[in-house]
Parts: structure tokens; sequence; C-alpha cells
């Protein structure tokens, strides 16, 4: 059976974010829950533009937003409650109407590798409901973030 192949962009990182699992986020299988890091990656990518002043559902001011236009995860290794992930995000794949964003999951404690995920961005207008060329404020915070060097 193929699996998916998802390469994180070495030097690439633009954004991280730390979260505690809750004792919610865990299945039958007394771990974190596959639908869970699907939530937890949707939340690291909304503090992404937060911390930079915009929202996912309005980037520019005018109504232009993303959706999500495809998902792919390959998981790597469990991680229990209450242990703590941090989410890193880089920029992947620009086009003229979105892009990737590609997200490593690690655990705080170790670095231990829990998941590589990426999801495809389309920018979309929903005022006119239809996809959307790349606003000029998204490619300013490309252009302005700095990676974030790891030790």
């Amino acid at each position: 059976m193929a699996r998916v192949r998802i390469e994180y962009p070495q030097e690439q990182t633009f954004f991280h974010h730390e979260m505690a699992l809750r004792i919610t986020d865990l299945n039958y299988g007394n771990h974190l829950a596959h639908d869970t890091l699907i939530s937890l990656i949707h939340d690291a990518r909304a503090q992404l533009f937060i911390s930079h002043g915009h929202k996912e559902i309005d980037v520019d001011g005018n109504g232009t937003g993303v959706v999500v236009a495809d998902l792919a995860i390959s998981y790597r290794a469990e991680v229990f409650y209450p242990d703590t992930l941090t989410i890193e995000i880089a920029f992947d794949e620009m086009s003229r109407k979105g892009c990737d964003l590609v997200y490593r999951v690690t655990k705080a404690s170790d670095g231990g590798l829990v998941a590589v995920a990426k999801t495809g961005i389309v920018f979309f207008d929903y005022n006119e409901r239809k996809a959307a060329f790349v606003p000029e404020e998204f490619k300013q915070m490309i252009a302005e973030v700095q990676p974030v060097v790891q030790a």
C-alpha cells in the first residue's frame, strides 16, 4: 500500500506553537485522536494569522480569507495525555491563488516526531463566494517573517 509522503521544508519554519494535550484529545486507544490532530493544526494555523494581525476568514480586511482545499497527514508516533506538542509551520508551493502550509508536529519534551501534515489553502472572497488571488497582505506577511532557527 502506498503511503503519503510529506517532506517538511528544512530551515523554513516561520511559526511555532505549543499546546498541551487535554484529556478529551484522546481516543479509545488512549492516545491522541487523529481527528483532534486536524483541529490542533487548524488552531496553529489560526494562531499564525493572528500573530501577524490577520484572521483566516479576513486576511486583507476586505473579506478575503482562506479555505482548506486539501489535507494530508503522515502519523509517525503516539502521544499521550498530558504531553505538550510543538507545531511548526512552513510555507511551500505558492501559486496565484494559494499555497501549501506544511506542519511538523513534535513532542515538546524530547523533540520526537509525531506527525507531518500539509494543507493546501486557497484564498477565497467571502463576499463574492469565489476563489481570489493571494492578497498583498499575505505576501507581505511571508516576506517580513524571518524563519525560526531551531537549536
